[in-house]
């Protein structure tokens, strides 16, 4: 896993596109580059090249590349490129994540006389893929990336991002539309177009995520994110209008529906057997690594089948798997118990994290990474046991995608009653139900009635939803986001294209890459994705039970009072921490909300003395405000970074604010030991 960035700029026939460095200038790539610096610890790299065009056209790229060393590493460095001076055949490429079928792969097209130099980089596979399929190359893989490919020969960079959205990828217009932006990181391409234009982009569409928390794009204008499963074609534009470049988005994967809404079986009925043999082979091609890999464990039903599938390919191999869970400092949001069970009855090297670090100071430091005001709480913790996991890894993996694709969320039953009785529901009287403790089940009532009289299932799962979002904000802006996003039938297929991409697996990305380790989450393979999409949700919750198929599975393998035990959740007490200022929780949140003005540079209006109330009622414990006014926070220190950002040149280098500190004396560990093989990198020239 890496950071990827890179320019391509065209110049019309019969311009003068003057000396190649001031085309793309150092200054525009080292923007780039640091913004990407902390994804890739092991080696760093850039590509430049010019070619013009039988039409005339004039064309120019350059990339840049940071390594973390996984797959290969004395042989993996990029940019990558083959085709030397002929520029005819001159392709290059910059690739962030892995491909699991890359040896297949390699031995198709070795079949097909393309010849390889590396021993085994999946990076060298995509390169000659290209050359065999050219823009079709993404419909062969399986695995989760975003990666930019250059072609000399028809002066083009095709970019294209996995299925699920593990891996993110943007894009942006450069001002003088003369070419397009693209990089691992929104906040690279952010800090770009303020130094070309001198001042900073407007922030748009910010609604969504004032709602939501998240964004399926993001809030600076002119910089958008690829879509998981879609490709795009950037070429040289046809000169009508004087358009210089030519876009050109298709989509390369799509999400199957359930038959008939669920109302019948699919061609290929998923069972406890069917879902055991693609669970396990699912882990085991993600477990292809010549650096040291570990497993996330929660003790909860979704990353113990992992750690149960990963610990027996492990022993296999005459190892033991490591596992890491985090110990948090409230008895409430702590499963370190559980885990620590798990582990032991699989026989797992396992360790137990205490939080030593500073919640204010990591949550400052991880937006400013983003560069998006990301309000998931849950990114505090899954950065703090990626922190400790990549002291001692460089791979983990993890659970993520079972709760969408196998209904293990409690929303999912409102969101069936809200599709069979909403009209029913909207005839329920709100005044003799309590909204004060938002976990009660008089709340929770509330809330499934106000959604079947505003957006159905989408109103549902808003921080915001409509009535709180119409209050929070002056105008009509949050009316129209609400229409805007209609209603759904099939909640948890809307949860997989939209809450897992905009919001889990960017978390993920950012609090792995944030201390540079790869997450690989096997319940996102291609078999499994589309097997669990395609089922009837009697078949995923049989008897209403919420994972009920994945829970049968479990049973086989897996403690009963695992399978048994209630969901948790990686929640954080971000509530209390707000009433009690733990680890500088609570002034963060007063000095942004009694600042002069919190929210600067928004294109919609938040009404403060709303704010105000709400944080009295927080303090005071007569509400739970707790998600809300983390949400709020968020966006006030990322609209606040971007006001103070300074617009000359590249971020500060340095260590991102920010980190956990673990002494592996304090840890707890159980299991055997193992060891594991160290991975090389070399320099790329």
């Amino acid at each position: 896993m890496c950071g990827l960035a890179g320019i391509v700029r065209y110049t019309a026939a019969g311009g003068d596109p003057g000396p190649a460095d001031a085309r793309l200038p150092e200054a525009w790539l080292d923007v780039l580059d640091e913004s990407i610096r902390p994804r890739g610890p092991d080696d760093a790299g850039r590509f430049r090249d010019r070619v013009e065009l039988s039409t005339g056209v004039t064309a120019d790229v350059a990339m840049v590349h940071r390594r973390l060393a996984i797959i290969d590493p004395a042989g993996g460095a990029q940019p990558m490129s083959v085709g030397g001076s002929n520029y005819r055949g001159r392709i290059a490429v910059v690739f962030n994540g892995v491909i699991y079928n890359h040896e297949e792969l390699r031995k198709d097209l070795k079949s097909a006389r393309h010849r390889f130099t590396t021993d085994h980089s999946d990076t060298e596979v995509l390169l000659h893929g290209y050359r065999e399929l050219g823009a079709n190359l993404p419909e062969s893989l399986d695995g989760m990336y975003a990666f930019a490919i250059w072609d000399a020969r028809k002066g083009e960079v095709l970019l294209a991002r996995d299925p699920a959205g593990e891996k993110p990828l943007y894009a942006c217009t450069l001002p003088d539309g003369s070419g397009q932006a693209f990089s691992s990181s929104a906040a690279g391409l952010d800090r770009l177009l303020e130094l070309v234009r001198g001042e900073k982009a407007r922030v748009v569409h910010a609604v969504e995520w004032v709602a939501r928390g998240a964004g399926g794009d993001t809030p600076i204008e002119g910089v958008h994110e690829l879509p998981p499963a879609q490709r795009l074609r950037i070429g040289p534009g046809s000169g009508a209008g004087g358009a210089l470049v030519s876009l050109k988005p298709r989509r390369h994967w799509s999400a199957p529906a359930r038959a008939d809404g669920g109302r019948r079986s699919p061609s290929h009925p998923l069972t406890v057997d069917s879902l055991d043999a693609m669970l396990s082979e699912a882990v085991r091609s993600r477990m292809i690594s010549d650096a040291p890999l570990g497993c996330f464990l929660s003790g909860g039903v979704d990353s113990s089948l992992i750690a149960f599938y990963a610990q027996k390919v492990m022993q296999e191999r005459g190892r033991y798997l490591e596992t890491f869970c985090v110990k948090m400092p409230d008895g409430r949001y702590d499963e370190s118990m559980h885990a620590k069970h798990v582990a032991t009855a699989l026989g797992c090297k396992h360790r137990t994290i205490e939080v030593k670090s500073r919640p204010a100071d990591d949550l400052v430091g991880l937006i400013g990474f983003l560069g998006l005001p990301l309000g998931d709480s849950s990114l505090l913790a899954t950065y703090w046991v990626s922190k400790a996991a990549s002291k001692k890894v460089k791979v983990a993996l993890s659970g993520d995608g079972a709760d969408e694709l196998f209904c293990g969320y409690e929303r999912y039953v409102a969101g069936r009653l809200l599709g069979r009785y909403g009209a029913l529901l909207r005839l329920a009287p709100l005044s003799v139900l309590s909204a004060k403790d938002p976990k009660s089940r008089r709340s929770k009532l509330r809330r499934l009635v106000t959604a079947a009289r505003a957006g159905g299932y989408h109103d549902l799962v808003q921080i915001f939803p409509a009535k709180a979002l119409r209050r929070l904000l002056k105008g009509p802006a949050g009316g129209a986001y609400l229409h805007e996003l209609g209603r759904t039938r099939d909640p948890a297929r809307d949860d997989f294209l939209r809450y897992l991409p905009d919001d889990l697996l960017r978390k993920v990305d950012t609090a792995s890459m944030f201390c540079g380790l790869e997450v690989r989450s096997p319940f996102l393979a291609k078999t499994v994705v589309e097997a669990a999409l395609a089922q009837p949700y009697r078949v995923l919750m049989p008897g209403g039970e919420r994972k009920g198929l994945l829970r049968a599975l479990a049973r086989r393998h897996l403690p009963q009072s695992v399978v048994d035990r209630p969901k948790m959740g990686f929640a954080i007490p971000v509530g209390d921490w707000f009433r009690e200022d733990f680890g500088g929780m609570g002034e963060l949140l007063m000095d942004h909300l009694n600042s002069a003005d919190p929210w600067p540079g928004l294109d919609v209006a938040i009404r403060r003395r709303r704010v105000m109330r709400m944080l009295a009622q927080h303090m005071s414990e007569t509400h739970d405000h707790s998600q809300r006014l983390y949400n709020l926070l968020v966006l006030s220190i990322w609209a606040q970074q971007r006001r103070d950002r300074v617009a000359t040149g590249a971020p500060e280098r340095g260590e991102p604010p920010g980190g956990i500190a673990l002494d592996d004396d304090e840890s707890e560990e159980n299991g055997p030991p193992r060891g594991f093989g160290a991975g090389r990198s070399r320099s790329a020239a």
